[in-house]
């Protein structure tokens, strides 16, 4: 297999159009429709066109085919309006492809905020909806701001401070707001201090990850990845320690889930379920995921052009605020993956993770996207 030929520190450019038709007919290949097939691809290349590879193409085989090919998501599944008024509504995914239910959500949130100035639609019975910030490129491409998050249903990975059993997960939140001539500023976060999906990576790499990121039982730092695996190093809220602002990290998780999970009538990570005997085992399948999606219309508030040209103004000042090298430069959240989705290289993806796709394509029997051109990782 030509995967073979790679080594571990390469990366492989593979161009976005062939890279979105293979997932495309990865999905098709799973008994989803070409329609919904093309939505998910879109919504998984975004993120490795922004260099959010954690939640791209990583993740197609190991999250979407394996749970389409046993069940636990539904290919056939049509959304459903379960309630509705003028500027919300609340969407039952019907356990279908979250990629899918979260792009037609906020397709209904934009549309309330054209009649009404701002949409809110959540979401239930979903899975894995993939990169937060695609929701709110949504609402951008529409002149709006976008506010986009999700909660892990009832999947657990990370402790609240203090506790000794993992009751949430890394809720991530995005927010997007359109600018007139600089890259739109675009948040995309996890509430703990780093996805889940970074440390498979160090892994997969064979390298160590940053202190702070777990801790061991006694609170002490562990560098190992394999500790988040094997179970013995534990994922930190974002700011850490309540010393260092970990409370800050585990109050916004719990707005995920309060907004994904309770308003939608989905999972939330703090179940009483938890507490009980066999509490770790309910917490394992990502079941009855929610999201949560808020369009807003400027032009509501004021004109469109008027927003984008005071967004310049402090993103400008943002950029040009001294620094004490010049070798760094004060950026703002959307400003580099901006930079990135320009490139004509092509779409950059790990060397293990092209060799995933190789294996992917011959089990499936379908053409495999071509690598344009391999260049040492320095």
């Amino acid at each position: 297999m030509t995967g073979t030929l790679l080594t571990q520190q390469q990366v492989v450019y593979v161009q976005s159009e062939p890279l979105h038709q293979f997932v495309t007919q990865v999905f098709q290949a799973c008994g989803v429709s070409e329609s919904y097939s093309r939505t998910a691809a879109d919504v998984l290349c975004y993120a490795d066109e922004k260099g959010f590879d954690t939640h791209g193409i990583t993740n197609l085989e190991r999250i979407y085919v394996a749970r389409l090919q046993d069940g636990r998501i539904d290919p056939q599944a049509e959304f459903a309006i379960a309630t509705e008024t003028l500027g919300t509504a609340t969407l039952d995914a019907k356990q279908g492809l979250g990629l899918v239910a979260g792009a037609r959500a906020m397709e209904i949130a934009i549309e309330k905020a054209r009649a009404t100035g701002i949409g809110c639609v959540v979401v239930r019975n979903s899975s894995h909806f993939g990169s937060a910030g695609y929701y709110t490129a949504q609402a951008l491409d529409a002149g709006m701001i976008g506010i986009a998050m999700t909660n892990l249903g009832s999947q657990t990975i990370a402790r609240p401070l203090n506790g000794t059993v993992n009751m949430l997960g890394t809720n991530p939140i995005a927010v997007s707001a359109p600018s007139q001539h600089l890259p739109p500023f675009v948040l995309d976060m996890s509430t703990t201090v780093v996805a889940t999906g970074k440390i498979r990576a160090a892994k997969l790499r064979g390298e160590s990850i940053p202190e702070g990121w777990l801790i061991d039982e006694a609170g002490n730092p562990v560098t190992d990845p394999q500790a988040y695996e094997d179970g013995s190093g534990h994922l930190q809220m974002l700011g850490g320690s309540l010393a260092t602002g970990g409370a800050k990290g585990y109050g916004l998780a719990l707005v995920v889930d309060i907004l994904c999970g309770i308003l939608s009538g989905s999972h939330v990570g703090p179940s009483p379920q938890l507490l009980e005997k066999d509490g770790a085992s309910h917490a394992k399948e990502d079941q009855n995921i929610g999201h949560f999606f808020l369009a807003i219309q400027v032009e509501a508030f004021r004109p469109l052009l008027e927003f984008g040209t005071h967004m310049d103004s402090m993103l400008q000042t943002l950029l040009d605020c001294p620094t004490h090298s010049p070798e760094k430069k004060v950026v703002y959240p959307g400003y580099l993956e901006a930079q990135r989705s320009s490139s004509p290289i092509g779409i950059p993806l790990d060397v293990q993770v092209y060799e995933q796709l190789l294996d992917l394509a011959d089990k499936l029997k379908i053409a495999a996207p071509e690598r344009e051109t391999i260049i040492p990782n320095v």
